[in-house]
């Protein structure tokens, strides 16, 4: 939302650099002409002003005489980058823009900044929904991400590279989208090694995309923390931590091989570190090979440690719990 007390617009300095009109939003029959680090775009207010209360408000404010014009045109600087701005103002005369089925993270960034900035009611909420549904609030959701072939999940609504999850953290802490952040922090764990949690991860155009100093910090100790409660009596694994404790069900129909196969799944993981705490279910029994009462004893106590890992996750980041997690947009 734009801050009607610091206005975000302009009036151009055309000494501070070179001007140049972009090749893709100069319109001939344009109305107004809007400045970005140098680089000028023609538009119409008509279709600023159906998308932007902030360009509305602005269109009824009457311009001093003496201020410069392109061709009739009033000329408004604006801060933003010119990336950003061009991106958006492609989206606003192409509507099929919106029915792609996935975008590059930098467009779906653009429209959150100037959305927010410039009070774009119908386009924010589009693109915001784009990180909600590859970072959701229940495990219902998050599970229907996975491919029911492999149990793996690849997002379908971003496209992806391998910088996405510190770029989509970034983006969401900076816009206060905290709705997203439990699980954008988890994938941030998930997906990347303690190396590149300091270090950072090239993007596809050369610059590296890294954590803030506190972010490489909560998520080391998220890691371990989450590491150890998988685990946990109760959670994903807990019913395989203490064998003696949790043995096969009465009726199991092969003891000693079912109790084999929990421990050397629970020693193999350990050893290697595993952290897999909403791995898929169908995926895990298919691995374990136990017989048939201990895979639908073992599937309801995972479903349930799931859940209760999936309740627990925001308070690995220090987040507040889901229920209290609101967007200030």
């Amino acid at each position: 939302m734009s801050d009607p007390a610091s206005p975000p617009a302009k009036r151009p300095r055309p000494d501070d650099q070179e001007i140049v009109r972009s090749s893709e939003i100069w319109h001939r029959d344009g109305s107004l002409v809007l400045q970005a680090e140098g680089k000028q775009f023609r538009v119409h207010w008509g279709v600023l002003s159906v998308h932007s209360a902030f360009f509305r408000d602005m269109e009824g404010i009457p311009q001093p005489p003496d201020e410069p014009k392109i061709e009739g045109c009033p000329v408004i600087e604006l801060s933003d980058s010119a990336q950003d701005l061009e991106v958006v103002l492609k989206s606003l005369y192409n509507p099929l823009f919106f029915t792609q089925k996935a975008l590059p993270l930098s467009d779906i960034a653009a429209h959150i900044r100037l959305g927010r900035k410039y009070d774009l009611k119908d386009l924010l909420p589009t693109m915001i929904e784009r990180l909600v549904h590859e970072n959701p609030r229940t495990l219902e959701a998050h599970n229907m991400l996975k491919n029911p072939h492999t149990g793996k999940y690849a997002p379908t609504h971003i496209q992806p590279y391998k910088a996405m999850w510190i770029d989509i953290l970034t983006l969401a802490r900076e816009n206060n989208i905290f709705s997203v952040l439990p699980c954008a922090y988890m994938r941030v764990v998930m997906c990347h090694s303690q190396t590149v949690l300091f270090d950072g991860v090239d993007r596809p155009d050369g610059t590296r995309a890294t954590l803030s100093p506190s972010d490489q910090r909560l998520c080391t100790l998220a890691r371990l923390e989450i590491s150890k409660a998988q685990w946990n009596v109760g959670n994903t694994f807990g019913w395989l931590a203490r064998l003696a404790l949790n043995p096969n069900p009465g009726d199991c129909l092969s003891y000693s091989d079912c109790m084999g196969r929990k421990a050397g799944f629970f020693h193999a993981h350990v050893i290697k570190g595993s952290l897999a705490p909403f791995a898929s279910i169908p995926h895990l029994m298919d691995s374990f090979h136990l017989c048939e009462v201990c895979t639908a004893d073992a599937r309801l106590k995972m479903t349930e440690g799931q859940q209760k890992m999936w309740d627990m996750l925001p308070s690995f980041f220090g987040l507040p719990s889901w229920a209290d997690l609101k967007d200030d947009i």
